[in-house]
């Protein structure tokens, strides 16, 4: 690992020397040129082998025999005592500077030099990390860096002795200007290696999202995505199906249980049934064979998921037509009731051996939401059979709740035009988070026929 801190400094040095007018006129201020400030927490080696840790802020730094001393503001007894390493250096600068520079390379964004520069060519130079993690080695290229940067620093040391042969405050005004110089040069470059370092992680997370969607959809079949997928089918399916067993047995066998889970269901959707003609018009239109597999691919796709904004998917909703009216055409104020809806696709069971296995997307049409995939028992809930596309309404949830377990139960509602519900709980099958509805009519005031259940486990993906 290389770290060049020194020779892009010392080209700001002989940049500054030889093309900066008016150093005559600056101030004689011996301080500046050995105070630095850092603008993050950077750890250091103490005398010791101990961790000394230097908080944001101003420091004066001074040697200190083997070792630099950092001196918080005006507070000496405070002053940190951090391990350094001497070296030479051919910059003849007539007062001493000291330098403080971030590492500029990728390989380099962990690493902070403070640099001791002496008149007599002597230098002391304290290798320092963000995060705390110490390594010699990395200590030592910084090192070897230094030392291969002499050629440069002997050009720098003439047009620097030129300069001060005009005055005494001209050269220590010469070698204060070359360390502010540097110094902002050595950030606007680590600036910019922590902005590449984030688009090539940001890159690299969308194309093994990508790759984890692909699998998914395609029966599980590609490479370490698969694996992955499966380890969590193979960690999460046993459980599923225990839970999902138990409260199928318990709502078969207590009526007092079932007839509470009725209940809570019928009121919270009576509660709003001005949702219901849109969303069977939505459910409609999802699972309209002209259109399903177009439907698949707008919403359903590795782009949509893993690269588009929640803002992309309510344009893709608004355009297709399966935005709710009530979500886009109201007024949408502060005092507005809060939901999301969610649009769901369960992939065919055969593909994880029995297992269930989909994607939904969740949206406030107001900016929040988030796309999530998951795995549960094979179960007939999903309104219009095991494969459909659903619409659902959630009246009251926050987005964290649509992450872990949870769980389905569903049947038919009404009296005698009755509609398919599918109704969504949390884990522990306390809260009622949401529905979707298949089927034409109204919902009545009772369920009609038994009620199945499935029980679901959700992980976050995407953005």
């Amino acid at each position: 690992m290389q770290i060049p801190l020194v020779n892009r400094f010392l080209s700001v040095i002989l940049t500054c020397a030889l093309f900066c007018p008016g150093l005559s006129a600056l101030a004689s201020i011996p301080d500046e040129t050995t105070t630095i400030t850092l603008e993050q927490e950077v750890h250091f080696l103490g005398p010791d082998g101990s961790d000394v840790v230097a908080a944001p802020g101003e420091y004066s730094v001074e040697q200190a025999e083997e070792w630099l001393r950092l001196i918080p503001g005006t507070e000496r007894r405070n002053a940190l005592l951090v391990e350094a390493q001497k070296g030479t250096h051919e910059v003849k600068v007539e007062v001493p500077i000291v330098l403080s520079i971030p590492g500029s390379e990728p390989d380099e964004l962990d690493v902070h030099v403070v640099q001791f520069l002496n008149p007599d060519g002597t230098s002391m130079i304290a290798n320092g990390t963000y995060s705390g993690i110490q390594s010699r080695g990395l200590f030592d290229a910084a090192k070897r860096a230094a030392a291969a940067a002499r050629a440069r620093a002997e050009a720098a040391r003439r047009a620097a002795a030129a300069k001060s042969k005009q005055a005494a405050d001209a050269a220590r005004a010469a070698a204060l200007k070359a360390k502010q110089a540097a110094e902002q040069a050595a950030k606007a470059a680590a600036a910019k290696a922590q902005e590449l370092a984030k688009q090539a992680a940001q890159f690299a997370k969308v194309q093994a999202c990508k790759i984890q969607v692909s699998a998914i959809k395609g029966g599980i079949k590609v490479g370490e995505a698969a694996e992955s997928v499966m380890q969590k089918v193979t960690a999460i399916l046993p459980v599923a199906k225990q839970r999902q067993g138990s409260l199928q047995n318990r709502l078969n066998q207590d009526p007092a249980y079932r007839a509470q889970i009725v209940n809570t269901m019928l009121t919270t959707i009576n509660a709003n049934q001005y949702v219901l003609p849109e969303l069977q018009r939505i459910q409609a239109n999802l699972n309209n064979p002209a259109k399903r597999s177009q439907f698949m691919e707008l919403l359903f796709s590795p782009a949509m998921i893993c690269e588009n904004s929640i803002a992309d998917l309510d344009k893709a909703l608004i355009q297709a037509g399966l935005a709710p009216s009530f979500a886009t055409i109201r007024t949408r104020g502060a005092t507005d009731n809060h939901f999301y809806m969610g649009f769901q696709v369960t992939l065919d069971a055969a593909y994880v051996g029995g297992a269930q296995v989909g994607f939904f997307g969740v949206t406030d049409f107001r900016g929040n939401g988030g796309w999530h995939w998951f795995i549960g028992p094979e179960a007939g809930v999903v309104v219009g059979g095991g494969g459909s596309l659903e619409a659902i309404f959630f009246p009251k949830v926050n987005l964290d709740s649509f992450a872990g377990w949870g769980s389905g139960i569903g049947g038919s509602a009404g009296a005698g035009a009755t509609v398919n519900v599918d109704g969504m709980w949390d884990g522990s099958v306390k809260e009622f988070q949401g529905f979707g509805i298949g089927g034409g009519g109204g919902v009545g005031s009772k369920m009609v026929g038994s009620l199945a259940v499935s029980y679901t486990h959700a992980w976050k993906i995407g953005n």
